[in-house]
C-alpha cells in the first residue's frame, strides 16, 4: 500500500457517497479501457476491452490494496486517502487480470491463499501486467521500486528475490 501520508482521513473516505465512489471507479474504467496494457490482456483472452464497463468493482475494507473474489473486484478504501486515485489504477489492472483469469480461463485459478503467494503463476501474471502498467505510466524506476517494495513486504531475499524480480519485471 502507498506509504504517502493521508490527505483524507480513512473515516472520511468511508463516508463518501456511493455515487462519488462510482464516479471514481468509472473514471478509472474509462481511462483503462483505452490503455495498451488492458487492450493487450483483453486480446490475450479474446474479449473486447469494453467488458471493463460491466465488471463489478467496489471499494471495501481490506488488509491488502485490492482483491478479486468470485470475479468481483474490491479496492481498499485506503487507496483514496492520498487524494490521487489515478496513480492506483495499476491495482485495477492487477485485479482486472484476475477477473479475466477467473472468468475466461479453461481451468480454475489457484487461490492467492494457497501456497507461496508470489510463486503463484496467476499472481505473477497479474503482477507482470501491473508492473508493465506502472512502467508505462510512471516510469521504469517506479516499476522497479514497486517490485522492490513488494518483495521486501513479502520477505523475499537471496536467490529467490532475483528470480522473482526477473519474472515480475519481464514485460518492462
Amino acid at each position: 500500500m502507498n506509504k504517502k501520508k493521508a490527505k483524507i482521513p480513512l473515516s472520511e473516505v468511508k463516508k463518501f457517497p456511493y455515487i462519488t465512489l462510482k464516479r471514481l471507479i468509472d473514471k478509472g474504467r474509462a481511462y483503462l479501457k483505452n490503455d495498451k496494457v488492458w487492450k493487450e490482456k483483453c486480446k490475450e483472452y479474446d474479449v473486447d476491452p469494453d467488458i471493463i464497463d460491466i465488471i463489478p468493482i467496489r471499494f471495501g475494507d481490506l488488509d491488502v490494496s485490492a482483491k478479486t473474489v468470485k470475479a468481483v473486484i474490491i479496492l481498499n478504501y485506503k487507496l483514496l486517502c492520498d487524494g490521487d486515485f489515478q496513480k492506483d489504477y495499476s491495482y485495477m489492472i492487477h485485479e482486472l487480470v484476475h477477473f479475466l483469469q477467473q472468468s475466461f480461463s479453461n481451468k480454475p485459478t489457484k487461490s492467492s491463499n494457497d501456497g507461496d503467494y508470489l510463486s503463484n503463476r496467476f499472481e505473477q501474471d497479474a503482477f507482470k501486467d501491473q508492473v508493465e502498467y506502472i512502467a508505462e505510466h510512471q516510469g521504469k524506476d517506479k516499476a522497479e521500486d514497486y517490485v522492490d517494495d513488494l518483495l521486501e513486504y513479502h520477505d523475499v531475499d537471496g536467490k529467490k528475490e532475483k528470480q522473482l524480480e526477473d519474472v515480475l519485471m519481464e514485460k518492462v
